[in-house]
C-alpha cells in the first residue's frame, strides 16, 4: 500500500503533517544494490535526489528530513538547503528497470517484470486479494471472484420460488416469515390461504368473523359471526321490514323538505306556484357539507304540505332524529317519488293522488331529485381525488425529508459534497472495538450528469513510529471511491480531475484551520477506472490524513469535532484535458475490510 507524507498551510502558516510516499519496498531479483537504496527510508530509490555533496535520497524522504532537522546532509552532515538538490534522472531510469517480484508471490503468483510495470500488474494480477463486492467481509482472490458470487457469498441474490422476488441467501427463512405466497393457516376459522389473501380472506368470507347485520344502516344492532347470519335474517325478517318501512317514512319526509327548499309551493287555489331561490344556493347558506342532517318533520305540517294548504316558514332543520343524506337514502328517495306516483297505500295514496293533480309540480319534484343525486355524485369524486392528493403530497415529503433529499442534495452539489458524520464519538468507539470496519458517505456527483463518488473512513494506527507521529497513534484514513452512476455510458474513463479533501473547523470567532489536502487523478490507477460493482473495490486517498487526537481534542484553537459531529468535504473538480500540471500522488487502497452502506 502506498501512502504519502505531505505538509498543507493554515490560514495562521501552521503546518499540518500528513504522510508521504517513501521508496520502493519489493523484493528484488537479484537483491536490491546498495547503491540503489535510499540512507533514509532503506528502500529502493523513488524518484531520486542528488544532493551537491554526492549523496542520493528519495525526493519525500530528503524534503521531510530537511523540515525536521538543521538542514545538514543525513550522511555527511554537510550543510545543506533545497536549492542544493537535483533530480537524478539516470538513477531513477536504472531503478525503474530493476526486476521485482510480484506482491502476490505468496498466494501463487510467479510473474517477475521491471518495477516500472508492477503497479499495473499488480491491478491486474488475478491473485490479488479483493473484498466482495457484496459485503459479505470475505476476501478472495480476484480469480476466484466469480464463483465466490455466484455459488459461496452469503449476500448473494436469490429468487424466491413462490413469489419471484429477491433476497439475500442468508436471509431465506426470514423471507419465508414474510413471502405473501406461503400458505398460512387462518387462526379463526384454521383455512389454509396465502398470507397476502389473509386480510381479503377475513373481510370477505371467513365464517368464524364478527359481522354486523346488513341493516345496521337502518337501525338493526345485531352482530354475530358469518356462519350465522343467515340464520339471523331468516329469523329477523318482519322486524327488517318494519325497519325499512320506517326508513321509507323518513326519506319521503326528507323529499317534501328538499322540495320546500327548492322553492315549489301550491297556491290555495292549487292552480298558481311560486319559485323561490335555488336549492343550491339555499344548500350553500344552510348546509355546512354534503351530509348536513335533515330532521323528519310531523305527519301533521306533512299532510298541509301535500295539499298546498300552507305558504313554507324559513327552512328550519330538527336534529332528532338525525337522517344523513348519503347515496344509498338518495336511491330510497327513487322508489319514495315513483311510490307517490302510483299513489299506493294510506296517506301516501292520498299524496299521490294530489299529486297527480299537479303534473308540473310532479314534474319538478323528480328533477330535483336527479340533480340532488348528481350533486352527491359530484361531492363523492371531489373527495376522492382530493384524498388521492393528500396521499401523493404526504408521499413526496416523505421522501425528500428521508433518504431523497439526500440523494437529490448528493445529484446537485456540483462536486462539492460535505459528509457529516454524527455521534462522532460513538462511530470511533465502533472503529477501536472492530479493527476492519469502515464508514461509506452515501453518493454524490460531480454535475447533475456527471460521475458519482463516495467519501470512505476508517481507523489506522501508526506502527513505526518517527515522521508519521509516536509509534501506535491512531490516524483517520479517508479515501474517494468511484461508484457505478446513471451516467457512466457517455463518460470519458479513466476518469480526470483533482480531489481536494478538507476536514472542516467548526470553532466560531477564530480563522478557520481546516486540514486539506489535495492531490489529482491517474489514468493508469485501477480507481477511477469505470466501476464494475456497485462501488470500485480500490480507493485514492490517505491511510493517515488526520491523527485522532488532534480531531477530538482540537489543537488549541481549532475545533473539528462540533455538537458530536465530524464535518468532512471533498471537493472534486474536472480536468480539461487529461494531461495536466502534476499533482500530488494518492493512494491506492485495496479495500479489504467489511464495509457499512450508509444513506
Amino acid at each position: 500500500m502506498e501512502c504519502h507524507n505531505s505538509l498543507t498551510d493554515t490560514p495562521l502558516g501552521e503546518s499540518v503533517v500528513l504522510p508521504r510516499a517513501q521508496g520502493y519496498d519489493y523484493e528484488f531479483v537479484p537483491a536490491l544494490d546498495p547503491k540503489y537504496e535510499c540512507p533514509i527510508c532503506l528502500l529502493a530509490l523513488r524518484a531520486p535526489l542528488q544532493t551537491a555533496c554526492g549523496h542520493r535520497f528519495c525526493k519525500d524522504c530528503i524534503y521531510n528530513s530537511l523540515s525536521e532537522s538543521s538542514r545538514r546532509c543525513p550522511i555527511d552532515n554537510t550543510p545543506l538547503k533545497e536549492t542544493d538538490l537535483f533530480p537524478d534522472s539516470c538513477a531513477e531510469r536504472e531503478v525503474l528497470q530493476l526486476r521485482v517480484r510480484c506482491p502476490n508471490t505468496s498466494l501463487g503468483c510467479t510473474q517477475v517484470l521491471d518495477l516500472m510495470y508492477i503497479e499495473h500488474h499488480t491491478q491486474a494480477c488475478s491473485f490479488q486479494p479483493v473484498l466482495c463486492p457484496n459485503e459479505c467481509s470475505v476476501t478472495v482472490l480476484q480469480r476466484e471472484l466469480d464463483q465466490h458470487l455466484k455459488s459461496q457469498c452469503l449476500l448473494r441474490l436469490k429468487l424466491c420460488v413462490l413469489c419471484d422476488l429477491p433476497y439475500p441467501f442468508n436471509q431465506e427463512q426470514l423471507h419465508l416469515a414474510t413471502c405473501a405466497q406461503v400458505m398460512v393457516s387462518c387462526e379463526l376459522c384454521s383455512a389454509v390461504v396465502a398470507r397476502g389473501e389473509l386480510p381479503t380472506h377475513r373481510s370477505d368470507s371467513c365464517p368464524r368473523v364478527v359481522v354486523g347485520c346488513p341493516y345496521a344502516e337502518h337501525g338493526c344492532s345485531h352482530k354475530t359471526v358469518r356462519a350465522d347470519l343467515d340464520a339471523h335474517l331468516s329469523q329477523s325478517t318482519q322486524y327488517h321490514l318494519h325497519l325499512l318501512s320506517s326508513a321509507q317514512k323518513r326519506v319521503t319526509a326528507l323529499v317534501w323538505e328538499l322540495s320546500r327548499s327548492a322553492g315549489v309551493w301550491g297556491s290555495p287555489s292549487g292552480l298558481g306556484f311560486s319559485r323561490q331561490p335555488s336549492l343550491r344556493s339555499q344548500l350553500s347558506a344552510t348546509s355546512p357539507s354534503p351530509d348536513r342532517q335533515l330532521g323528519e318533520s310531523s305527519c301533521g305540517e306533512r299532510g298541509e304540505r301535500e295539499r298546498g294548504l300552507v305558504f313554507p316558514s324559513p327552512l328550519k332543520l330538527d336534529t332528532s332524529p338525525k337522517l344523513h343524506l348519503s347515496l344509498s337514502q338518495l336511491a330510497i328517495v327513487g322508489e319514495g317519488a315513483t311510490a307517490l306516483e302510483e299513489g299506493k297505500g294510506g296517506e301516501d295514496g292520498k299524496a299521490g293522488k294530489d299529486l297527480a293533480m299537479h303534473p308540473q309540480q310532479e314534474a319538478i319534484l323528480k328533477d330535483l331529485c336527479g340533480k340532488t343525486l348528481e350533486m352527491s355524485q359530484g361531492l363523492l369524486q371531489v373527495n376522492i381525488g382530493l384524498s388521492n392528493l393528500q396521499a401523493r403530497v404526504e408521499e413526496v415529503e416523505g421522501w425528500v425529508t428521508a433518504e431523497g433529499g439526500e440523494a437529490a442534495r448528493g445529484r446537485y452539489c456540483q462536486g462539492e459534497y460535505v459528509w457529516r458524520l454524527k455521534d462522532f464519538p460513538g462511530t470511533l468507539a465502533e472503529l477501536r472495538e472492530k479493527p476492519t470496519r469502515v464508514f461509506h458517505s452515501p453518493g454524490f456527483y460531480t454535475s447533475p450528469f456527471g460521475y458519482k463518488f463516495c467519501l470512505r473512513l476508517n481507523l489506522t494506527r501508526n506502527g513505526q513510529g518517527g515522521q508519521g507521529g509516536p509509534a501506535g497513534e491512531e490516524w483517520l484514513s479517508l479515501f474517494i471511491h468511484g461508484m457505478q452512476g446513471e451516467n457512466d455510458a457517455f463518460l470519458d474513463w479513466p476518469f480526470a480531475g483533482v480531489i481536494t479533501f478538507a476536514l472542516l473547523d467548526c470553532s466560531v470567532g477564530k480563522p478557520k484551520a481546516h486540514i486539506t489536502e489535495t492531490l489529482q487523478s491517474s489514468p493508469d490507477r485501477q480507481a477511477f477506472s469505470r466501476p464494475q460493482t456497485h462501488r470500485n473495490p480500490k480507493g485514492f486517498g490517505y491511510t493517515e490524513f488526520a491523527p485522532v487526537r488532534k480531531v477530538v481534542d482540537g489543537s488549541g484553537r481549532a475545533e473539528y469535532l462540533h455538537e458530536g459531529t465530524l464535518h468532512i468535504r471533498a471537493t472534486v473538480k474536472l480536468l480539461q484535458h487529461h494531461q495536466g500540471p502534476a499533482g500530488k500522488a494518492g493512494c491506492i487502497c485495496q479495500h479489504q475490510q467489511k464495509a457499512q452502506k450508509v444513506g
